[in-house]
């Protein structure tokens, strides 16, 4: 009687390796793919960040500018103080007491740097010190325009003479985007360039409106 015997057969070494190889290129290619995607979804989420942050400064800069020289009691003295390209400073009697000295009737909005970082600050009497509207702020551009619609020389010698308020913002995201390079010229609503080029991987928004200062044609 014979007796068969059952042959078994395993991986060669060489067909081991190739398994191994072919793992290793599709972990590669997976890998690859989801740091792909979550460096776009870093990005979006930064971007939307950034538009959050400059649309909220915005805001608050055209309300209070439009509101600018309230003074239903005619003995306020409230207007627009101060007037450079990159500070305003403004005063208005918003509780129609006959003084525009006291919280959110005299604000002023500038740029200043904090831990490295430029922001824009608010500062009223309040406060004392600027509190910060948003951060990562590269521009901020005001230009004034009289009656006529004709731009005032900065610092303005006569506010009084002010009718509308061109702002201007440029901000940037915090984190910097892999293989981007910003090489963009920022401008106001003059042409003037107002921040640029950076050269460097933060990517960035532009925001400009025309604020009608409607309480200074009172003045």
């Amino acid at each position: 009687m014979k007796i068969s015997a059952i042959e078994t057969q395993g991986f060669t070494l060489v067909e081991l390796l190739v398994a191994m190889v072919l793992a290793g290129v599709v972990t590669a290619g997976i890998y690859s793919l989801y740091r792909s995607q979550q460096r776009s979804f870093a990005a979006q989420d930064e971007l939307s960040q950034l538009q959050a942050k400059m649309r909220t400064a915005l805001y608050f800069l055209e309300r209070d500018i439009s509101t600018a020289g309230c003074d239903p009691t005619g003995s306020a003295g409230a207007g627009i103080l101060f007037a450079d390209a990159n500070v305003i400073r403004i005063t208005e009697d918003r509780n129609a007491n006959g003084d525009a000295t006291e919280y959110n009737e005299d604000i002023t909005y500038s740029l200043y740097t904090s831990s490295g970082i430029a922001k824009l600050g608010r500062k009223t009497p309040a406060s004392a010190s600027n509190q910060p509207l948003a951060e990562y702020v590269d521009a901020l551009d005001f230009v004034y325009l009289d009656k006529d619609g004709n731009p005032l020389t900065t610092p303005v010698s006569e506010p009084n003479k002010i009718r509308s308020v061109q702002i201007t913002l440029v901000g940037r995201t915090a984190m910097p985007s892999p293989n981007y390079k910003d090489t963009a010229v920022y401008s106001n609503q003059q042409g003037n360039v107002v921040f640029g080029p950076a050269n460097d991987s933060y990517k960035r928004l532009l925001l400009t409106t025309e604020v009608l200062c409607r309480n200074m044609a009172l003045k």
